[in-house]
C-alpha cells in the first residue's frame, strides 16, 4: 500500500517558488548532460576524468531535487518516492562538494607538475581515488539518510516552502552542511593557490587559453565561496527561506556557465562553421600552456 504525503497548503501561495526552483533545477540538469554527452561524443573535445565527475556530481543533485517532479509525484508524492528525494538531497551537497574537491586537487596535480623542473609521475592510486571517493561517500550517505527515514516516517514530508520532500530534524543538514564547508573551504585554498601562481606569472596570460583558464578558475572560485555560504546556512540555521531554494537552484547553472563556454565545445555545436585548428582548441587543465609555467 502506498502513501500519500500531505503538506500544507503553503505550496499553492508558493507555486511560483516551485516552478522557478524545478525549471532552474531542469536547466542546470540539462545543460550539463549536454556538456558531458558531448564530451563523451566528439574526440576532439578533451577532458580529464574528474571533470567528467564534477558534471556527473551535479546531475545527479539536479536529479534528486527533480525527483518527485520526474516521476510525477510533485504535488502528492509517496512516502518512497518522498523519503527517497529526502535521502537524496541530503547527500547530494556531499557529491558536488567532494567531486568538486577532486577536480580542484586534480588541477592542482597538474599546476605543481608543470612547475616541477623534472616530469612528475602521476601516483594511479591517487588517481583512482579522487574519482571513486566522492561516490563511494555520496553512496553511504544516502543509504544511511534513506534508513533514516524509513525508520523515523513522522518526520518525511514536503519542507516548508513546498520545493522538495525532507526530513523534519535538523541533523542530516548539520552532517551534510558541514561537510560541505570543510570541502569547500578546501576547494577555495587551492584555487587560491592556481590563482596566485597564476598571478606570479601573469606574463603568460598573453596567451589567450591561459587567460581564459584563469577567468574560469576566478569564477569558479566565486561559485565555491557562494557554496561555502550554503554550507554555513545548512549548519547555523534549521530553516531556510525561498532566497536559499533559489541560489541552490543556481549553482549548477553556474556550473553550466563556467564549463560549457569552451571553444572546443562550441566547436562541436556550430559544426556547420569552419573548424578551428587544434592549436586553438582547450584541453582544459592540461593545455601545453598551463604545462609551461615555471617555477615562481
Amino acid at each position: 500500500m502506498t502513501t500519500n504525503i500531505n503538506f500544507a497548503s503553503d505550496a499553492h501561495s508558493n507555486a511560483q517558488l516551485v516552478n522557478a526552483f524545478i525549471a532552474l533545477q531542469l536547466i542546470g540538469q540539462f545543460g550539463l548532460f549536454v556538456i558531458v554527452l558531448t564530451a563523451v561524443a566528439s574526440p576532439n573535445v578533451k577532458r580529464n576524468p574528474t571533470w567528467y565527475t564534477f558534471c556527473v556530481g551535479w546531475i545527479l543533485s539536479c536529479v534528486s531535487y527533480t525527483f518527485v517532479f520526474l516521476i510525477g509525484q510533485q504535488d502528492s508524492p509517496t512516502f518512497g518516492a518522498c523519503v527517497t528525494q529526502a535521502a537524496g538531497i541530503y547527500a547530494a551537497p556531499v557529491l558536488t562538494s567532494l567531486t568538486t574537491l577532486s577536480f580542484a586537487m586534480d588541477m592542482l596535480l597538474d599546476v605543481r607538475a608543470a612547475s616541477a623542473h623534472s616530469p612528475l609521475k602521476r601516483s594511479r592510486t591517487i588517481a583512482i581515488a579522487l574519482l571513486v571517493i566522492p561516490f563511494f561517500v555520496w553512496i553511504v550517505m544516502f543509504v544511511g539518510f534513506l534508513v533514516f527515514g524509513v525508520k523515523n516516517p513522522s518526520l518525511v514530508g514536503k519542507g516548508p516552502n513546498g520545493t522538495y520532500c525532507d526530513l523534519n530534524t535538523f541533523i542530516p543538514s548539520k552532517i551534510t552542511g558541514l561537510i560541505s564547508v570543510l570541502a569547500t573551504i578546501v576547494i577555495l585554498l587551492i584555487q587560491g593557490y592556481i590563482g596566485v601562481r597564476l598571478f606570479k606569472n601573469r606574463h603568460l596570460l598573453q596567451d589567450r587559453r591561459l587567460a581564459a583558464m584563469a577567468i574560469r578558475i576566478m569564477i569558479f572560485s566565486l561559485l565555491g565561496a557562494l557554496a561555502l555560504g550554503i554550507g554555513f546556512a545548512y549548519v547555523l540555521f534549521s530553516a531556510q527561506g525561498p532566497e536559499f531554494d533559489i541560489i541552490t537552484a543556481l549553482l549548477p547553472i553556474g556550473s553550466v556557465i563556467i564549463f560549457g563556454t569552451h571553444f572546443d565545445l562550441f566547436d562541436v555545436w556550430l559544426f556547420w562553421r569552419q573548424p578551428r585548428s587544434n592549436s586553438s582548441q582547450t584541453h582544459y587543465a592540461k593545455s601545453a600552456s598551463i604545462k609551461s609555467i615555471p617555477t615562481p
